[in-house]
């Protein structure tokens, strides 16, 4: 995932070496942030022109309102998903605050250092940055703008390059939920509430579109599809690279293969971000299958799928993905249950919906049925409950993220812990994630109206996270 950030190096009266330099040293370092894509104005060849169609100003910086209309309209044509404003030297606030102004994107402001002072009879000072800065940051608050301060640096500190990548990531969010479409598949278990949201306020929020599809559209579909059909084939070999031990029947392996064939085809023809489909009770009447491994296998191809048409939580899903810059994949985990002799850790499980790829070991990957989770039945060649993987997560610290919202108000969970491994077998896929502290977690979850499903990724995503909910307009619930 690639995220274009605008990078307005302002200065106040006159161009110097020393601007020059912090514009250098911070592309420089920009080069350096994975997933940033840097969009910056460039220096114009006759120290004069102005150009919005090539983005060109008299030094490649911003210093005035006739620039700031050049750069902003360079920008919008660029697409621009975020801004980084800095005040060179003392900079400019008018001219940096309109770029915001008219871009409305996510805002990071950092200042530079202020290196020794003029050895000459003024003693003046060569930045000034410091002083500047405070004056941008006014600019951008008295109009409302919301933004992350960064800090302090010279642009090649390692400090700075973090802040700066954590801030692409918050970006990433940003984007991957603002104008987003999800896909919902059939309607939500009969007596799930839990999994109600209000389509008018995702609207509202983030510009969302839900597309519905039947599940029976679907299931015909994926029944319409020739057994030999090459897509349908290609399916069917994946499971056996997939998967190392398998103890469902042919004919499970073939309907399934078929039905995430007719699901590629609608998240690709919708272009869909995120969707969430209908479990039970139907699909197994419809087409005599169970679904979760073809969850985790869309979900591990990218395609988030969230279990019992839970459309907050392939949204939260999305939050995940996109703050791991599509790097890795999450998990849509079920709060199930305290450990009986830890407490302080809990099981994150599902049926048995978890991409391949997160498995702790490729090599006790198992496709079962959830009538036989030992595998030691004998393989029933119909089995409405065949299609669970079986396999624990790998190790490591993990995010939390669940998306909520009452009465036109959003709020975001963030929590962290770390999966640690066991000796144990259990059905489905699953991991015990060690927290700092479970009562205080889910007080807040039963407190702050959190439903007992969740997105969950690898790596702690807290600071993005947090990021993205001030750009975003959403309550942050946080627990370490």
């Amino acid at each position: 995932m690639k995220v274009k950030i605008g990078f307005v190096p302002s200065y106040r009266f006159r161009y110097t070496e020393w601007c020059q330099k912090m514009r250098d040293d911070s592309l420089a370092s920009f080069a350096h942030i994975p997933g940033m894509e840097v969009v910056v104005p460039q220096a114009s060849p006759d120290g004069e022109t102005l150009d919005a169609a090539r983005g060109l100003t008299p030094h490649g910086m911003v210093h005035s309102l006739d620039e700031a209309d050049v750069v902003a309209e360079y920008f919008q044509m660029s697409k621009v998903d975020g801004l980084i404003l800095c005040p060179l030297d003392f900079g400019d606030e008018r001219s940096a605050s309109k770029i915001a102004e008219k871009l409305g994107v996510p805002v990071l402001l950092y200042a530079t250092k202020e290196p020794p002072g003029r050895d000459d009879p003024g003693l003046g000072r060569v930045s000034d940055s410091y002083c500047g800065n405070l004056s941008m940051a006014s600019g951008l608050y008295r109009r409302k703008i919301p933004f992350r301060y960064a800090g302090l640096f010279f642009p090649d500190e390692d400090q700075f390059k973090t802040e700066v990548e954590t801030f692409v990531r918050a970006v990433a969010v940003v984007k991957g939920l603002k104008g987003a479409r999800l896909g919902q598949v059939g309607v939500r278990p009969p007596t799930f509430e839990t999994v109600g949201y209000d389509e008018t306020a995702m609207i509202k929020a983030f510009g969302q579109n839900v597309i519905y599809a039947n599940l029976s559209d679907i299931v015909a579909a994926a029944k319409a599809l020739d057994d030999d059909d090459k897509r349908v084939l290609a399916v069917l070999a994946d499971f056996g690279q997939q998967f190392k031990t398998i103890t469902v029947g042919d004919a499970y392996l073939l309907s399934a293969s078929k039905l995430e064939v007719a699901l590629t085809e609608f998240w690709t023809r919708n272009k869909l971000s995120g969707m969430a489909m209908q479990c039970w009770p139907s699909i197994g009447r419809e087409l005599g299958i169970s679904l979760c491994t073809t969850y985790g296998r869309l979900t591990g191809k990218g395609m988030l799928t969230a279990c019992e048409a839970d459309i907050l939580g392939a949204l939260s899903m999305m939050v995940n993905y996109s703050a791991a810059l599509h790097q890795t994949v999450p998990h849509f985990i079920d709060w199930t249950i305290r450990h009986r002799e830890n407490p302080n850790q809990l099981l994150a499980w599902h049926c048995g919906n978890a991409p391949a790829c997160l498995a702790a070991d490729p090599e006790k990957t198992a496709l079962r049925s959830r009538r036989d989770m030992k595998g030691e039945m004998e393989v029933p060649e119909q089995d409405p409950a065949a299609g669970l993987s079986q396999f624990q997560i790998k190790p490591g610290v993990v995010t939390f993220c669940r998306m909520a919202e009452y009465d036109d108000e959003w709020k975001m969970l963030i929590a962290t812990g770390e999966i640690v491994p066991s000796d144990e077998t259990l059905a489905g896929t699953w991991s015990w994630v060690q927290v700092k502290d479970h009562d205080t977690l889910y007080r807040t979850l039963v407190e702050e109206g959190f439903v007992h499903h969740a997105s969950m990724i690898h790596g702690d995503q807290t600071g993005a996270l947090l990021q993205a909910c001030t750009f975003l307009g959403i309550k942050p619930v946080v627990i370490s």
